[in-house]
């Protein structure tokens, strides 16, 4: 192959060096012909004529592939982004982008679904500590359900409302207690619901701020009970039914003494 080169190289330097004549047209288009294969020659063979730049076999490297529809309009794109990361990027055929699958810049990895104005409406993600969500969001863009499992196996779906503001969730923690929370207008929890591990459930109604008022709680071990309390949180209703079924009833004033007790 060098060989065959080296030919080429030194049979186009004697044409090029050759005494200086008069020839014809005809001759001078034919040596010309010759002299343009001598170069076609010599580049293929030294490996210079269309050189793949794969990085090994079988492999093609770019920063971005664009797929276009039968008008040209793109509908797909793979390539990686001005901050340096990668996406996949899905266009309809108004050339709206509808779907993004790739890192985000705090190390998420996520799809995002997006509706005709470009707003997110749906988003599965895979954090950088490795906890899985699932978003929605409303037309506005605001997020209106937010399902998680934390990295300690703990569940949990949130519901918001149209400012945003969070008015249930739903839980389970780690350690087996289930629980449900609703909230109010500004995000004050007014009621929670729990069922322990040992079958103790409980509900208990709060203020504003956030200062259980009644409970509810029942448990396979225990009398259920119903207690109401003053604006201090002190107990001045007690309500229950003990082993046996037999019923009581405890009043108590401001400063908890007993003013009513039956039996």
């Amino acid at each position: 192959m060098r060989v065959w080169a080296q030919f080429a190289s030194k049979y186009l330097f004697n044409l090029i060096s050759m005494p200086k004549i008069y020839v014809r047209p005809s001759a001078l288009l034919g040596r010309a012909s010759i002299v343009l294969l001598g170069i076609s020659m010599a580049l293929l063979m030294t490996g210079c004529f269309f050189t793949p730049t794969a990085t090994s076999p079988g492999t093609i490297s770019a920063e971005k592939f664009i797929l276009t529809d039968e008008f040209g309009a793109p509908r797909a794109e793979l390539g990686i982004g001005p901050d340096g990361l990668p996406s996949l990027d899905l266009y309809d055929g108004a050339q709206r982008l509808r779907l993004r699958l790739g890192e985000m810049s705090d190390g998420t990895m996520g799809l995002i679904l997006m509706d005709e104005s470009g707003r997110d409406r749906a988003k599965v993600s895979l954090g950088a500590d490795g906890a899985p969500a699932v978003d929605l969001y409303d037309k506005s863009g605001r997020r209106r359900s937010a399902l998680k499992v934390g990295n300690d196996g703990a569940p949990s779906l949130v519901l918001s409302d149209s400012t945003g503001t969070v008015r249930a969730s739903l839980s389970v923690t780690s350690d087996g207690v289930s629980g449900l929370k609703i909230l109010d207008s500004k995000g004050n929890v007014r009621a929670d619901l729990r069922v322990w591990k040992d079958d103790l459930t409980a509900l208990v109604f709060l203020d504003s701020s956030g200062e259980p008022h009644a409970s509810l709680a029942a448990s396979s071990s225990g009398p259920p009970s119903l207690v109401l309390a003053d604006e201090g949180t002190l107990s001045r209703v007690d309500l229950r039914v003990h082993e046996g079924g037999d019923p009581s009833l405890i009043l108590t004033d401001g400063s908890g003494a007993v003013l009513f007790n039956v039996p």
